[in-house]
């Protein structure tokens, strides 16, 4: 009886961190890739598949899983990539006329640059 309440907890033991461990995120890895191994390990190949894939046996979610974080990821970086132009417009435009401000400060005129609307 001992010998199995002992393996009882032992299990109980080794379950429960693994079934609290946090997913990774796309930000941790350096690739795609290496993102979607981690957290194929991490949810397990059934649940991952179910989650990705998008075939009738849902053999394509790896694949699935990198094409999405890759897309994911550019399109952060081009946001990024936007607002860093807009960014040094606005401070050029600032330089070159401080006495006419055209915005009430510098988010405004980042935001009117990158397209989005003025309507605060």
């Amino acid at each position: 009886m001992t010998r199995i309440l002992a393996v009882c907890v032992l299990v109980a033991a080794l379950v429960v961190p693994a079934a609290l461990a946090a997913d990774p995120a796309p930000a941790d890895f350096k690739n795609a890739a290496k993102y979607c191994k981690a957290v194929r390990e991490s949810k397990g190949v059934d649940a991952f598949q179910t989650q990705y894939g998008t075939n009738k046996n849902k053999k394509n979610a790896f694949g699935k899983c990198v094409s999405s974080t890759a897309k994911a990821k550019a399109e952060k970086r081009e946001d990024s990539a936007e607002t860093n132009a807009a960014t040094a417009e606005c401070k050029k435009q600032q330089a070159a006329d401080a006495a006419a401000q055209d915005y009430k400060n510098l988010g405004q005129c980042v935001k009117s640059h990158k397209g989005g609307d003025d309507s605060d």
